[in-house]
């Protein structure tokens, strides 16, 4: 009984890390289209550095599913 709620542990842990960051990048690009019209200078580059650190951990994760791909 005790295995019944035990969670089977994901096969392909970056792809799950990499859509949890694309919905934040969707709430990150709507916050900044709804800032472009009030916000001041420095709020929209630290959203768009946000937004750029997100794409570059896409590419880190991208890159290093290869293993994942040929164990799922």
């Amino acid at each position: 009984m005790k295995m019944l709620n035990r969670i089977e542990a994901s096969k392909t842990p970056r792809w799950d890390m990499m859509m949890v960051v694309k919905k934040t990048q969707v709430e990150l690009d709507q916050l900044y289209t709804d800032l472009q019209k009030i916000g001041h200078a420095d709020e929209l580059a630290a959203l768009i550095s946000s937004i750029s650190s997100l794409n570059h951990l896409m590419l880190k994760l991208d890159t290093r599913r290869v293993g994942e791909i040929e164990n799922a």
